[in-house]
């Protein structure tokens, strides 16, 4: 199975506050991923970067295919009617 994601010294963040720091990660086909750690982290500026919501600072982030990144994201919480009568 071959990489379908690579980030080489990814740095980012928001105004100048630096949130993540030379981050090198390599994800193939198949893999399974999880991104833990405290409050203020990082975990979802790494997610935002992954998905191309945010541009990285420094560093590179390469999809692959880089045509058609296959990237989604499903947020815990969601701001949807809490009183709607279904939940996942």
């Amino acid at each position: 199975m071959g990489e379908i994601l690579e980030l080489k010294n990814v740095s980012a963040g928001y105004d100048r506050r630096v949130v993540l720091g030379g981050v090198n990660l390599v994800i193939a086909e198949g893999d399974f991923i999880g991104v833990t750690g405290p409050n203020g982290g990082g975990k979802t500026t790494l997610l935002k970067v992954i998905l191309g919501l945010i541009r990285p600072r420094e560093g590179e982030v390469i999809y692959r295919p880089a045509d058609r990144p296959l990237f989604g994201y499903l947020p815990q919480n969601n701001p949807f009617d809490r009183r709607f009568p279904i939940s996942v």
